[in-house]
């Protein structure tokens, strides 16, 4: 039960260590146009949309800005943030937007945690919000949840001046680059003196990097609510060894750079083998039980967890939680059992199923990795686990395992 608050607290940590700062190159822009060079936290698309946090220098103390503040701020060759006042039906209130494409038409992307929407900027029409609504509609009597399309009459409304891309606006789907790309046809139609500047940086959906993995196990095992009747011993007082055993393992992280570079998807697949030695010796008045259990596992684990690395410097912490299934691959058990009476023993030799296939349970713990290249970066951690699963004799079987591994990240 320690384990299971113990990793459950590194779970809140996750959420705790995620508000880290990450001060990165950048400027603010006033409203008198003034541009001021520092650093600005960079925390997540969701975030950068809500508040500007900047400082002048790295020894200085940090000054937030609210959306309306200033005009905007913007990462070095990087995401570009305006202030705007955006009233509509869904969202009335002034907010960043970051900044797409500069033309005859502004293009800006905005995103919540419960809104997301486009918005096409000129002098005549002012901001027209492209977005996807929710449509219920009634087929046979039953209800049926979909989306719209209005966006594309609001694009051929904007656009309706340039009929050479009429096909065009009824072809363009509602993301950054779709939309882009209409946008800056339409500029380049309407307007020959004049360069349409794009200010995306472009960042993929998904990112994936791969962790080859090395490391060392201690895992224990213990069972509990015994009624085991096919060997006369309480096999919940049986005092197991700890196994040691190497493993080899797979790591795949997964990044989404536009909700947050810094929390990701980790995904672990590790392959070790398990050798457990228990006994039991009773002693009674004129006769003796001793029992001897040897236990032989391969094991085939995955992990799932939450990863949250702090992104400065060539060290780099980082902890994670999560959850845990195993699965024994191979199982060969040996039971021996001694019964000694008067100056006679007796022996027997059994091999039940202890355990079943699959397991699973929670896993959490802390690494550090190390900048080595561009593309390469080395990785050690520790990770603790904690499961169980009931037998086919109803058993009780609670896992532990202290694990250290290491191994290359690219």
């Amino acid at each position: 039960m320690r384990s299971i608050y113990f990793l459950a607290f590194w779970a809140m940590g996750l959420l705790t260590v995620s508000a880290q700062t990450d001060f990165r190159p950048g400027f603010i822009i006033t409203h008198s146009m003034d541009t001021i060079h520092g650093l600005l936290d960079y925390r997540g698309e969701i975030r950068n949309m809500r508040i500007c946090t900047f400082k002048n220098s790295p020894e200085e103390p940090s000054k937030e800005f609210l959306p309306g503040d200033i005009y905007g701020y913007r990462f070095n060759a990087g995401k570009y943030y305006v202030s705007k006042e955006v009233d509509t039906e869904a969202l009335k209130e002034t907010v960043f937007v970051e900044f797409l494409l500069k033309g005859i038409s502004n293009l800006y992307y905005y995103n919540s945690l419960n809104y997301r929407a486009y918005f096409l900027e000129s002098e005549d029409s002012g901001l027209l919000e492209l977005r996807k609504n929710e449509i219920e509609i009634e087929k046979n009597g039953k209800i049926f949840t979909g989306e719209d399309n209005r966006y594309l009459g609001i694009l051929s409304y904007a656009f309706s001046d340039c009929p050479e891309i009429r096909k065009d606006v009824f072809q363009t789907g509602l993301t950054h680059k779709s939309l882009i790309d209409i946008t800056h046809k339409y500029h380049d139609y309407k307007c020959s003196d004049e360069v349409c500047v794009i200010y995306e940086k472009k960042l993929p959906v998904l990112r994936i990097e791969w962790k080859p993995t090395i490391g060392y196990a201690i895992n224990g095992i213990a069972f509990n609510n015994s009624e085991y009747e096919q060997i006369n011993s309480d096999i919940e007082q049986v005092d197991f060894r700890m196994s040691s055993s190497p493993l080899a393992g797979l790591g795949i992280n997964f990044i989404v750079p536009r909700w947050n570079e810094k929390l990701t998807f980790l995904v672990n697949v590790s392959f070790n083998k398990d050798y457990f030695y228990g006994t039991q010796f009773q002693r009674h008045p004129g006769y003796a039980i001793n029992s001897y259990y040897h236990i032989n596992n391969d094991n085939l684990l995955s992990s799932f967890s939450l990863k949250y690395t702090y992104p400065k410097y060539k060290f780099r912490p980082e902890v994670f939680a999560g959850v845990y299934g195993q699965s024994i691959l191979n199982s060969h058990i040996r039971f021996y059992l001694e019964r000694a009476f008067l100056n006679s023993v007796y022996t027997s030799e059994e091999n039940p199923e202890l355990f079943k296939k699959f397991s699973g349970g929670i896993t959490g713990g802390l690494g550090l990795e190390y900048v080595l290249l561009n593309k390469f970066r080395a990785f050690s951690n520790f990770s603790i686990l904690y499961g169980m699963s009931l037998n086919t004799y109803e058993m009780e079987t609670v896992f532990t395992s202290f694990r250290l591994s290491t191994g290359l990240t690219f």
